[in-house]
Parts: C-alpha cells; structure tokens; sequence
C-alpha cells in the first residue's frame, strides 16, 4: 500500500472525531471575512477614529494595513505548518511550547464570548432604525441563541449562510465607496497633512506623532480577525497549500474593504469639520449623500453585518474549545463531552454551544467592563503569533534537513522582516498603553489573563503530564481531500 502525500496532512484528531473536511479556499475566506465584518468596522470603529484623528485616519489605516499583513504572513507560514483546528492556541501551544499555548488559550477563551456579546449588544442600534423599541439586552440573548443554533449546522451550510450575509455588507462598503468617490470634494493630497478637529475652534489642527499612532493601532484592531481561517483548518481541503492563501486573502481583501471607502468619504465629504464632529461621522456622511431612506436600509444591511459576524465568531469559539479539549488541555471530565463530534453535522456541537452560553452570560457584564476585557488582548496575541513565526521557520528548516517532506508549505517572502516588524509595533502599542492612564485596565486585564494562563500551565498542566497531550502534525492521522 503506498504511502499518501503529505500535502493533505491536517490533524483530523487521535480521538476518533473527525471535522468535515468540505471547504475550499473561497468558503473558508467567506466565514472568516464575515467575522471580521468589514461594514461594521467601518461604521463603528472607522467612524469614531474619523471623530478622533481626522484625515489621520487615512495614514494610520493605511500603516495599519502594511502592518496587518505581515501579521498575515506570520499566521500563513504558521497555519501551512501546523493546518491545525483552534486558531492561535494550537499555533502557539505547537511552535513556543504549552505554556504559551495556554496563556494564549485563556486569552481567546475569555475574549471570544465577550467580543460576541459586544457585538450582539450593538445590534439593536442599528436594526432599531427599521424596528423601533427594540431592548439591547433581549436583541443580544436572540442574536446569540439564533447564531450558535446556526453554528452547529454543518460546514458548508454556513459558509453559504455566511456568505450571504457577507455579499450584503460588501455591498453597503461598496456604496459609500461610490458615493464618495462620485463627489470629489478635495485632492487625495489633502490627507497627506494628518489633521484632526480641534474643538476648541472648531477647525483643523495638525495631528501630532502620538495621535497618528493611536490611528494605526485603531486601524489593526478594526482588520483584525484575518488569522481566523486557521479555526477552520481542518475542514479546509489540502490545507497546507490552502490556508495560507485564506489568511492572506482575507486580510488584503479586508484591508481594500475599510480602507477605500474610509478614504472616499474622506474624499467627498462637504466639509471635514462638520464630518468629523459628528456624533456618527459614517452615518451622517451616508445621510447627506443618499437620503434617509437608503441610510436605514445600509444600517439594516449593518445590522445583518454584526449579525453575520456572531455566527462566524461562534464557529471559531466552537472550534478553540475543541481542539484545546481534544489535546487534553482540560480536565478529562470537560474535555471527553468536549471532544466529541456530532455524527450528522460533523461539527463540535457541544464545545460550540458551551461557548454561546458563555456569551449569553457576558450579555450581563456591564458594557464598559466588555470594553476594558478586550482592549489590550488582541496585542498581546500578535505578539505571539510574531514569536511563533520566528520560530516555526527553524523548526521548518530542522525537520526537511531531518528528510520531513514538507512539499506545499508556505514560507513567508523576505523572512524575518514580517514578525521583526510585526514586534515592533506591538511593542509601540504596549508603550503607548503604559503612557496613557486610560488604558492601564485593559492593559492590566490583559495581563492578568496571560498569568493566569501561564499559572494554570504551571499549577496543573504541568503537574499532570498525562492530561495534556498536544497533537503534534507529524502524529495526525491523513484524511483524503473530498
């Protein structure tokens, strides 16, 4: 019997569940992009750093761009190597070691239901423009309850569903991108110089150093979410050629969606002071160009956006849950119900409702608390992935000197510049959260979870080495692609 390639190696699991390995590259892009949700990042984190920065959103998006996808590279080379269920816990866990792989664990644990609850507790905002009356709190427990049942359909039935979802939103960025670009007010030179209101005169002022920093730290949070077509790694079909190319895919892909229509509206706005001092610059540039009517059918399309968004963050939640519990990274008790797949569905049914029950709870958690949880973690996780990627190439390079056939991987072009980089804004990120008061409780809550999952390693993974065990690639069964 001869020997299948290894092109197709992808960690099925030692434990008898197999996921459905049934998506292509353009499914796995589909629900990735629609948890990043590039309409309501437009909308809501695009348009408080127009309030704030100005025309400085434009370098700082732009920058953030260049930025976010070195981070891609990073994630591609890793997920080529190890096209692994889990997204950054089984990445870090299989590259830095458990440690790691469990600081990284509890930050995911803890920001993907949080995150899930935020967004669900803003969509009655946005759908209340077409259904008036709408209380945050019971929109948010539906949205969620409605989108983990979702979630546990098989694969490719949220793929589609997703990607409906998604042809909306696009189609709403798409929109203002016209709008703008129809009525050019001013010269794209006229971004060059990075100003932002000055409230005290109600003009233009100069935006320093600093501010431009902070717009470029807004400008990756809003694309961040790329890295989540590793959660879908082993239901993708030759996965180590193809996930790089979902990673890479849906960050430029993101990148183009905010950033275009951002600079159109830069663009083609009457006047940047009354723009940029408005309670929803988006909103009110979109009002002012189209008319109240489309405005409530782009916020229903926004809606539908977030919505869209929740499914696709309880399919990774789902998946992170699983795959740390099928490494036996939890107790046994947790882990064996955890671990299991659904027969008909052949999804992780039970890890997923757990963690959309785990979101309902966060519903309760007073808003701003949501906000302070998942500040500072997103930085914190990079700065994983960026020492992950400066490893992996070693370990890569080590294991084809030791004969591993390693045909199909990806290896990131002018290595190490991608993570050096990536590193060094990160870097600039805790700085500037060190420097500024306000950001001393996300940033100490960020901490806070990175010991703990670092405590937790050393108090009990460590303490029961015939717990955990990490599924290492070269240990995963081979799965023809179907």
């Amino acid at each position: 019997m001869t020997t299948p390639p290894a092109l197709d190696t992808a960690a099925t699991t030692t434990h008898g569940a197999k996921l459905s390995r049934s998506l292509g590259v353009g499914g796995n892009v589909l629900i990735t992009l629609s948890g990043i949700s590039p309409a309501s990042s437009v909308f809501i984190l695009g348009g408080a750093a127009l309030a704030v920065y100005g025309t400085g959103v434009f370098w700082g998006f732009a920058l953030a761009g260049v930025i976010s996808l070195l981070i891609a590279y990073c994630y591609a080379e890793l997920g080529s190597r190890h096209p692994i269920a889990g997204g950054d816990y089984s990445l870090v866990s299989r590259v830095l070691g458990p440690a790691s792989g469990a600081a990284v664990f509890l930050i995911s644990l803890v920001t993907l239901p949080l995150i899930v609850a935020i967004f669900a507790l803003g969509v009655a905002d946005y759908l209340g423009v077409a259904i008036a009356g709408l209380d945050p709190l019971w929109t948010a427990i539906v949205v969620i309850v409605l989108a983990t049942v979702t979630a546990c359909f098989n694969i490719r039935a949220n793929a589609w569903v997703t990607g409906a979802f998604l042809v909306v939103e696009m189609a709403a960025l798409a929109l203002l991108a016209v709008l703008g670009l129809v009525h050019v007010e001013r010269p794209i030179t006229d971004l060059l110089d990075p100003q932002a209101l000055d409230t005290a005169t109600g003009g233009l002022a100069p935006l320093g150093i600093a501010g431009l920093v902070l717009a470029i730290t807004q400008g990756i949070f809003s694309y961040n979410g790329y890295g989540g077509a590793i959660y879908f790694a082993e239901e993708t079909r030759n996965a180590r050629r193809s996930i790089a190319r979902a990673v890479i895919w849906s960050a430029v892909i993101t990148v183009l969606a905010e950033l275009v229509p951002l600079t159109a509206i830069l663009l083609g706005a009457d006047s940047l002071e009354e723009l940029f001092g408005a309670a929803l610059p988006v909103e009110t540039f979109l009002s002012a160009r189209s008319g109240d009517a489309i405005t409530i059918v782009v916020l229903v399309a926004v809606a539908l956006a977030i919505v869209n968004a929740i499914i696709a963050i309880a399919l990774q939640s789902g998946r992170l849950l699983f795959a740390a519990a099928r490494d036996r990274a939890l107790p046994a008790a947790v882990a064996t119900p955890l671990a299991t797949i659904s027969p008909a569905t052949r999804m992780p049914v039970a890890a997923t409702v757990v963690m959309g029950a785990l979101a309902l709870a966060a519903c309760f958690i007073p808003f701003d608390v949501l906000l302070n949880a998942t500040g500072s973690t997103l930085a914190f996780s990079y700065g994983f992935i960026a020492l992950a990627a400066l490893v992996v190439r070693r370990q890569s390079d080590a294991a084809a000197r030791a004969g591993e056939d390693l045909t199909g991987t990806f290896r990131m072009p002018l290595y190490p510049l991608a993570p050096v980089v990536s590193l060094i804004a990160i870097a600039s990120i805790f700085v500037i959260g060190i420097l500024d008061p306000a950001q001393w409780v996300s940033l100490g809550i960020a901490i806070g979870i990175v010991v703990a999952g670092f405590a937790y390693y050393g108090l009990y993974l460590r303490r029961n080495p015939g717990t955990a065990h990490l599924l290492a690639a070269e240990d995963d069964e081979w799965e023809p692609a179907k």
